[in-house]
């Protein structure tokens, strides 16, 4: 970890369309703050992953495409199954909206752990166990009643999502906090 609390652990990340990102906004305007962050609107493709060296984030960003070809991959999909508050150990009750990834989005998941541990990449050990794709609507904060009405009419069960773009979540710590630093590829 450097002095800025950057660690060497990151998550994969796939941002969805613009309307969709819109969606998730409006949603979190209607609940209260996130305790916590809120991050842009995206499912984690892969979390937990950590370098094998200390990297800056432009080479972090160029060697997850060089070696991933993460945009040349885009977009993928995924449907939604439920609307629900899920509960993590980190950020405690959400709010979310659980997905069904496409085949081709699950088989590039598994194919993203087998490439990036040949490339000495460590994956952490509940990363490797599972891939269950939601959206987390605002981290911390469970649903109200207005919220989910709106979500489930937005999302409702079966509605097709595109994920267009991809970045990375760089893992942060913080005066004791767990915080996240965003980067994205050129455009």
């Amino acid at each position: 970890m450097d002095e800025s609390g950057l660690t060497n652990e990151f998550s994969i990340c796939l941002m969805l369309d613009d309307a969709s990102t819109n969606a998730v906004n409006q949603i979190r305007d209607i609940l209260p703050p996130a305790p916590l962050r809120d991050d842009s609107p995206h499912v984690t493709l892969l979390r937990s992953i950590g370098t094998p060296s200390d990297m800056k984030d432009e080479d972090l960003l160029e060697d997850m495409e060089r070696i991933l070809k993460l945009s040349s991959s885009l977009p993928f999909t995924a449907r939604v199954v439920k609307i629900s508050n899920i509960y993590s150990p980190l950020f405690g009750i959400t709010s979310s909206v659980t997905l069904k990834a496409s085949s081709e989005l699950a088989t590039y998941q598994k194919k993203l752990k087998k490439v990036l541990r040949a490339q000495n990449y460590s994956i952490g050990f509940f990363a490797r166990l599972a891939f269950m794709p939601h959206i987390s609507v605002r981290l911390g904060v469970p649903y109200n009643k207005q919220a989910k009405e709106t979500t489930e009419k937005v999302f409702a069960p079966g509605t097709k999502l595109t994920f267009v773009k991809w970045a990375i979540l760089r893992d942060v710590k913080k005066d004791g906090k767990y915080l996240v630093k965003e980067i994205v590829p050129d455009s």
